[in-house]
């Protein structure tokens, strides 16, 4: 007997060990993680129930499986669980720990005990067996018939897949809805032809296309015309879109100055016609507003997506963006791409910068996003160096011409997005209470176009201004003052909007039925930095910012993780 209770406990140690190694670059670092438990725990470090229930919900967890979780965590049935016990736990529910060998074992023994509710070590057929049975069926088996999966173990027919989804999943059955009818297909009317290095090489209509056959027949038949001319228009290198990216790939380059031509350094615009690039500029702002002004205050972005933060007219950053992260263009790349603001000032290039987006943005309407932060307000351009670099590249009389299209797309641009509806993504901060109850749907009320948002809206202008508390702002009278203003105190470093605390976000998160908050505004030596018990995300994206160190960076939301990208800018 002996000698078998300490086999056991070897194996389960050795259990243990592969399931918290297989996981550990998926889940908060274990550091984080202890810290967390020890300061939630504190003084008991241990984690009773209640506490538990706090602690999940917090992170996200449906109330009604809470604990049916605190029985899996707790293996050993002692009623209360150890920082190890959290920690193999969170593992064995991470969907990209390894789903077989021994990490497979363990989470099988996690799975158990969240369905064995009362504890005999025996799954009931007609209860507690039975709920695997519905889940394997309704969710992960749908085309198996429940008599069929009977016949076989549920682990058997899940070998193979994704053993953490039962573990996760609530015990309630909830209805089945019949699924919304999705978008069909169509044929894409053009071929593009690209280069090794990532690069397009050559954009044909296939109906120009040699040895294709009757391709203008069949697409005549499938799609119109009227159809085809958004797709003509973003592959048309001469369309006013294409023509400024054209410019700006020359404004890129060096030239030596071969074949009786002058010689050009890089991020410059050398003999270039200013007058020609003012007018292209300017028709790409008309059409870049009347397209802003449609879309709504509070954009409804799918995953994946692309997060970036200031880019503060950092153009030489943008350039590794784009070859790092949409080589090809935005439209062959399969995902979205949403700038958080503060697109001017500060760097050399704010014009480049915004011809650029706003040439994207019109390519690729539905895949690039632009929200407006508070560097896209023309009191502040003034205070720093925008218009002035209008009236420097283009002359006075043109410059202010340049300079008043610019920002009236900047006073048509959205406010805030979310993403899955979970990740609420703005230039500043989250609303206060007093700002129509500091639900994000009272966004899309924002009035467009929004000259003075200041005075126009009390919302907007909290958006664009307000930050996350730091400790170095935490005095007493601070913390008072927290309290009686539900977590909200005027932002001293600003001089306008808000200090928001960390209950404050919570609040926020809980009444929007969201999960985290990424957000731009504040400089981070990283690039990024996690902030808030890692529900606030602050990026930027811009570089040796104000002639400083810092990296500049960027978020990935995919696949129900959010995941911070540093960018080799040198």
């Amino acid at each position: 007997m002996n000698h078998y209770y300490c086999t056991e406990l070897h194996r389960t140690q050795v259990l243990e060990h592969n399931l918290t190694y297989c996981s550990i670059h998926y889940i908060l670092e274990q550091g984080m993680l202890y810290k967390e438990f020890m300061e939630t725990t504190h003084p008991a470090q241990l984690m009773c129930l209640p506490v538990f229930r706090r602690y999940l919900a917090a992170k996200g967890a449906k109330l009604d499986e809470i604990d049916d979780i605190f029985r899996a965590f707790d293996l050993h049935k002692r009623k209360y669980l150890t920082y190890k016990d959290v920690l193999l736990g969170l593992a064995a529910m991470e969907p990209t720990t390894q789903h077989g060998g021994m990490p497979a074992e363990m989470r099988c023994r996690y799975i158990f005990k969240y369905y064995d509710k009362n504890l005999d070590n025996f799954l009931q057929e007609n209860f507690e067996y039975d709920d695997i049975i519905w889940f394997c069926t309704v969710q992960m088996r749908p085309e198996l018939e429940q008599t069929e999966l009977v016949q076989n173990s549920p682990i058997k027919c899940h070998h193979n897949e994704d053993t953490s989804a039962i573990f996760k999943q609530p015990n309630s059955r909830p209805p089945q809805t019949k699924q919304n009818a999705l978008p069909k297909y169509e044929l894409a009317t053009h071929t593009v032809k690209v280069r090794r290095t990532g690069t397009l090489a050559d954009i044909m209509a296939l109906w120009d296309l040699q040895g294709y056959g009757s391709a203008d027949h069949h697409l005549e038949g499938d799609i119109s015309r009227f159809q085809r001319m958004p797709s003509i228009d973003s592959f048309n290198q001469r369309s006013q879109p294409n023509e400024m990216l054209t410019g700006l790939r020359y404004f890129e380059r060096s030239l030596k100055g071969d074949n009786n031509a002058l010689p050009k350094d890089q991020f410059t615009w050398g003999q270039v016609d200013m007058t020609a690039l003012a007018k292209c500029l300017l028709a790409l702002c008309r059409q870049a507003k009347d397209l802003l002004m449609n879309e709504p205050r509070l954009l409804k972005l799918q995953s994946p997506s692309y997060i970036l933060g200031d880019i503060h007219g950092n153009f030489r950053d943008l350039v590794s963006f784009e070859k790092a992260l949409w080589r090809m263009g935005p439209i062959l790349t399969p995902a979205s791409f949403l700038f958080l603001g503060d697109y001017v000032d500060r760097g050399d290039h704010g014009v480049e910068v915004v011809a650029y987006l706003l040439a994207q943005k019109l390519l690729a309407p539905g895949k690039f996003f632009l929200l407006r932060g508070n560097h896209e307000l023309r009191h502040v351009q003034e205070m720093f160096h925008f218009k002035n670099e209008c009236y420097n590249k283009f002359g006075d009389s043109v410059g202010l011409q340049i300079w008043d299209a610019i920002n009236d797309c900047f006073d048509a641009m959205p406010i805030a997005a979310t993403v899955d509806d979970k990740v609420f993504c703005v230039h500043g901060g989250i609303p206060s209470t007093l700002t129509h109850g500091g639900f994000i749907e009272a966004i899309n009320k924002v009035p467009v176009p929004l000259p003075d948002p200041e005075k126009q809206s009390t919302m907007a202008w909290e958006i664009l201004w307000s930050d996350p508390i730091g400790l170095d702002q935490m005095t007493p009278e601070v913390i008072d003052e927290l309290k009686e203003n539900e977590g909200f105190v005027f932002n001293t470093r600003r001089g306008t909007a808000n200090f928001f605390s960390c209950d404050a976000l919570f609040q926020f998160l809980e009444r929007n039925g969201l999960s985290h908050v990424i957000r731009a505004h504040e400089v981070q030596e990283a690039g990024f930095q996690v902030q808030q018990q890692g529900k606030l995300l602050t990026v930027f994206s811009s570089s040796k910012y104000c002639g400083g160190a810092n990296e500049a960076a960027c978020v990935l939301a995919d696949n129900f993780k959010l995941r911070m990208i540093r960018i080799d800018t040198s």
